[in-house]
Order: C-alpha cells, then structure tokens, then sequence
C-alpha cells in the first residue's frame, strides 16, 4: 500500500484502548458513546497511527574502544538485568519519538546463552509500551544440527521469538544460499517465519530463495531484478530499505523503488539503529531522507513507515492505521499539514504519544515570544 486515507476534521473514539469509530468530527461526535467521552483537543495539529521500525537492536553491551562490534561477544559481559535496564531504557525513547512497534533483532549476539538473554529482555518489555516482534539472527557460524537441536527449540519452549533473519551476502555464493536454504527449512518446521537480511542489493539466487522460503520480509537496500517483484509481492513479502545501507546509493535507489512502488510491491522503511554505528531512530527524519534522497511521496514515506512497517512484521491485523477494531496506537504531530512531515528534517513534531487508549507522552509545543 502506498496511499494515505485522509480525513479532514476528523475524530478518533477509542474504548478500552481500541479504536471503536473513525471518521469526520461531525459524524463521531453525533454518537451515542462519545458524548461521555473525555475529548483531546488536535484542533491545528495531525493525528496519525504510531511509527512502526521493522530492525533495530534494543539490547546493546556498552561501547567499547577495544572490542570488534561484529563479534558478538561483549553481549555475555552485561547480566540480564542490566540487559533489560538497557533495553527499557531504549524502548522509552524509542516510544517518546512516536515508534510504539519494533521488530527487535538479536543481531549482537554469538551464542546461545546471550541470545536467550536478548530474547528473555524483549518479552519482559512487551507491551511497555513496545510491541515487539522478536527476530532471532541466524549466524552462519552456528552448524544447522545445533540450531535445528537446541537454539530453535529452546526459543519456542520459552516463546521467545517467531521470526528467524537470515543474512545473505553478494559474495556468498551457491554455498552460502545452500546453508541458508537449509536453515530457513529448519526454522520453518520448527514454526518461525523467514525474512532475509543484507548490506547489499539481494542477487537473484538469494530472491529466490526469499521466494521459495515465504519470506515476510527482505531488509536490504533495493534490487534491479524486477521479475521478483510481483511474485515477493504475491506472498505477502514487504521490502524493507534499512536507512543504514539502502540510502547510501540514492540515485539508483530510488529508481529502483521507484520501479518497485509502481509494480505494486510493499515498501517499508527501517532505521536499523544499532547503539554502537552511527544512525537516528527518529522515524520523522526517515521520512524526510525518503522524501528528499529516495523521491518517495510524503504519503509513500508515511505508509512506509506505518501500515507496509507492520505488515512486514505480522503485526497489521493489530495496528497500523486509524481503522476500528485495532489498538489506538496514536500520535498527535504539531504540523497542521501531513506534507510538513518530511519537510522539517532534524525536527521532533510528536507532541502526544498514545498507546492502546493510554498516555505514554505527551508535551508541550514550543510557543514563540
């Protein structure tokens, strides 16, 4: 999807936390329950579904000068309770900034013991106030007999997590897709869903493997291969363009999106915050690198960040979009026009936060003398 539905003077009734009406002011507030409603006043202001950020790393080990960020192993120095201290915290900032749905990855992890660790943080944060869907981050160095014997089991006898990322790379040839072909047939028949991870445009052999393992989701910067478009798109299987690589090319990304937008293929956006790289998770600046570096529309980059986000994650029967029957996930921005989004690069218009009926933040807007 790639269109807004915009309202204008519209209203929202939300009961026990979910969206009961939606629609103009007039017709919601004609209806029986909302005369006993308490009203929130967003006259001037925008009402949106919250953010949704399908890659990023809630628990993190400190950063340390000495130590290789890709190894995995300075995970096991922090305990469990300071890993999930770590990880609240990350999640309240996360949500100040209007992202209330994550897909939380296990990416600085080597072994078992401190992925259950990651894994043990997000269930433990569920729902305060992240929904977070846990993504386990297969590591090739891990043999298939230990994965398919003790990592997948252990996490579904905890239920611990639902998504297993796989990591391709350009250079990693028929045998690397080989052992990674085996490792998607041995997460799903334990149950996970599939969704392939890279640094780099997918080769073809690697869409195909996204094609025959169901994937949900692909996070990697664009590809040229138009032929998968329509069959990823077919099986539900969103695009997701990490901000960390897929904007580093943006002449030839964005003909690529560009390309793949009009094929019909779901686009989504991820910050891929990692605490250790460089990055932002503020999903408004996503919006305006979409907008000015990819030529993405203000309302593509919107959905990209909202709808087509969860969609990627499983998670769109539950939230992302004003619609009833889903949880009033909600942010009131302090722009009076959803165009202004984009435009205002470096800004932070999230002036109130709720999540499922409640409060989570809510400031003042800056008033000029």
């Amino acid at each position: 999807m790639s269109e807004l539905r915009v309202v204008q003077n519209g209203a929202v009734l939300v009961r026990d936390g979910v969206i009961e009406e939606a629609g103009t002011s007039r017709r919601i507030e004609n209806l029986a329950p909302a005369r006993r409603a308490a009203e929130i006043d967003a006259a001037g202001r925008i009402v949106m579904p919250a953010f949704a950020d399908v890659d990023v790393e809630l628990v993190a080990p400190p950063v340390r000068a000495d130590r290789n960020p890709e190894d995995g192993s300075a995970i096991r120095l922090i305990s469990g309770r300071n890993a999930l201290s770590r990880a609240a915290a990350m999640a309240s900032e996360r949500a100040r900034y209007g992202c209330l749905t994550v897909g939380a990855t296990t990416s600085c992890s080597a072994d078992l013991r401190s992925t259950v660790k990651i894994l043990r943080a997000h269930r433990a944060l569920q729902s305060k106030p992240l929904r977070i869907r846990s993504v386990y981050s297969y590591r090739a160095a891990t043999p298939l007999e230990e994965l398919s014997g003790r990592w997948l089991p252990a996490m579904r006898r905890e239920r611990l997590g639902s998504v297993v990322e796989l990591s391709a790379t350009a250079d990693g040839g028929s045998a690397g897709i080989k052992q990674l072909r085996e490792a998607a047939l041995c997460a799903a028949d334990a149950g996970f869903a599939i969704r392939l991870r890279s640094r780099t445009p997918l080769n073809a052999e690697a869409l195909g493997l996204a094609l025959s393992a169901g994937a949900i989701s692909i996070v990697a910067p664009m590809d040229a291969h138009a032929e998968y478009r329509n069959p990823l798109a077919a099986i539900g299987c969103v695009r997701a363009i990490p901000a960390t690589e897929g904007f580093s090319e943006a002449l030839s990304s964005a003909s690529h999106i560009r390309k793949a937008i009009d094929d019909g293929a779901s686009i989504a956006l991820a910050s891929s915050f990692r605490p250790r790289e460089n990055g932002s998770f503020n999903m408004q600046f996503l919006l305006h690198l979409a907008v000015s570096r990819l030529g993405m529309t203000a309302e593509e980059a919107i959905v990209a960040t909202t709808y087509n986000a969860v969609c990627s994650l499983r998670l769109s029967h539950a939230t992302g979009s004003i619609e009833p029957g889903k949880s009033a996930d909600l942010l009131m921005m302090e722009v009076a026009d959803y165009r202004d989004l984009p435009r205002r690069a470096g800004h932070h218009d999230v002036s109130m936060v709720m999540r499922a009926g409640q409060l989570v933040s809510r400031r003042s807007p800056l008033i000029p003398d």
